[in-house]
């Protein structure tokens, strides 16, 4: 049984099987930066100024997507993708309407060079604090997917809302089930002495 997460809704509240789990913006990004302010020298010495600027330019870009935009381009509900990743979105507002998902790792709209800097310094970028990214459910991922980009606004469809509770995701390794949120790993560049 799924335990009910209590939260309140957003837009018109709708999050339905056979609706499309969408995300806009990119993963990751807040927790990116903790990791440049944290690890700078670190990172400066294994990668170029090239890749240095790239990076902060990715950190940089601004999502400006409003509620507003957000209903227009036919969200129906939405998580702010904050502490615990997109994972703990995910685990979130599924539970918040008890309902199923099966999502795609490999469609998440993420920075290479935000991989790369989770890579060096172990960081799993899908439970890293992601800032200005949402996790949006619509009955048309694929409009709203291309209504965003009108706006500037980087989106992929990850997967669907499905009848029951299972929580499935698909990944480079294969089939697995979401498990629950873990601390962010934010914290693993904040704790160390």
């Amino acid at each position: 049984m799924m335990r009910k997460i209590e939260r309140e809704p957003n837009g018109r509240g709708i999050f339905a099987p056979g609706q499309d789990l969408v995300v806009a913006g990119a993963i990751a990004k807040k927790g990116a930066r903790a990791a440049v302010d944290k690890k700078q020298e670190v990172l400066e010495a294994r990668f170029s100024a090239l890749f240095m600027r790239n990076l902060r330019a990715a950190l940089d870009e601004k999502l400006n997507l409003t509620s507003e935009m957000m209903m227009s381009a036919g969200a129906t509900e939405w998580e702010y993708i904050e502490e615990g990743g997109i994972l703990a979105a995910l685990w979130n507002i599924s539970g918040a309407y008890e309902q199923g998902i099966t999502f795609s790792l490999l469609k998440f709209p993420v920075k290479q060079e935000i991989i790369e800097v989770c890579e060096l310094l172990d960081l799993n970028p899908y439970r890293l604090w992601s800032g200005e990214c949402v996790l949006l459910a619509a009955d048309h991922g694929e409009d709203m997917v291309q209504a965003l980009a009108e706006h500037g606004v980087r989106a992929a469809v990850i997967g669907k809302v499905e009848k029951g509770i299972a929580r499935k995701m698909t990944g480079v390794g294969g089939t697995g089930y979401l498990e629950r949120p873990q601390p962010d790993e934010i914290y693993k560049l904040t704790e160390e002495v």
